[in-house]
């Protein structure tokens, strides 16, 4: 009963913050501001990704990956909205936070695959390559910041006007910092977590990904409980 409340709970929580990007997107585009405009919407547009999975796939994915995308797309646009100017450590930690949730995301992905036998590596590896994929995506995100400030002159870098290249490049290496923490931190968890859990626990967790990659979900027996047939002579 609990679990079904707070799962009602969240998902309007959800919805409702999917509304308030959907009004930041017509905002910023009534306003002329059609740069901004364009990332509200692909912030939108991303945000329903897993109800779209969900529907379309018939499985239903964790929650919080839902609830915590959802979350941290909101509060990247609240930064464009004045946030990263009114609070110093917003930028901070809008990049550890959101790149923690993709790290969670390619993390269960990964093992998902791995479960399903798809790809085969230790659980070691996994943490690894998700942790690359964390600085990977923040190092992709930074190149990303400087051609939005290159091509339109927008303040992406914080490097001020007249630009102070020593603060960009100060931004720079904090935000890569704070990724690669997140990074290493939700590996960590994600290994331990898998470590610890039994395989019908870890066969539950993973069920929707499972479903996704079209692979039957088998029902796991002890060895006791196996008939084994006798060989025919």
């Amino acid at each position: 009963m609990i679990k079904s409340v707070t799962l009602s709970i969240n998902s309007v929580i959800s919805w409702l913050l999917k509304i308030f990007m959907f009004a930041v997107t017509i905002y910023f585009f009534a306003e002329g501001n059609y740069l901004l405009s364009g990332f509200a919407f692909l912030t939108l547009a991303i945000s329903l990704i897993p109800p779209i999975v969900n529907r379309s796939y018939n499985v239903n994915l964790p929650w919080n990956l839902d609830f915590l995308l959802t979350i941290w797309l909101a509060f990247s646009l609240l930064g464009e909205l004045g946030f990263y100017a009114e609070i110093w450590w917003w930028d901070d930690f809008l990049h550890f936070a959101g790149t923690a949730v993709l790290v969670y995301l390619a993390f269960v992905l990964v093992y998902a695959l791995n479960f399903t036998k798809k790809i085969r590596l230790s659980i070691p590896l996994i943490g690894f390559f998700t942790f690359l994929f964390g600085v990977a995506f923040g190092a992709l995100w930074e190149i990303a910041e400087f051609y939005a400030w290159k091509i339109t002159g927008t303040d992406a870098l914080a490097m001020g006007t007249p630009p102070d290249f020593r603060v960009g490049l100060l931004d720079t290496f904090s935000d890569l910092q704070f990724d690669a923490a997140a990074s290493i931190l939700v590996a960590l968890l994600g290994m331990k977590y898998v470590a610890r859990q039994r395989h019908v626990k870890l066969r539950e967790w993973m069920r929707p990904f499972i479903e996704i990659f079209g692979e039957k979900i088998q029902v796991v027996r002890s060895k006791a409980r196996r008939r084994v047939k006798p060989s025919r002579k």
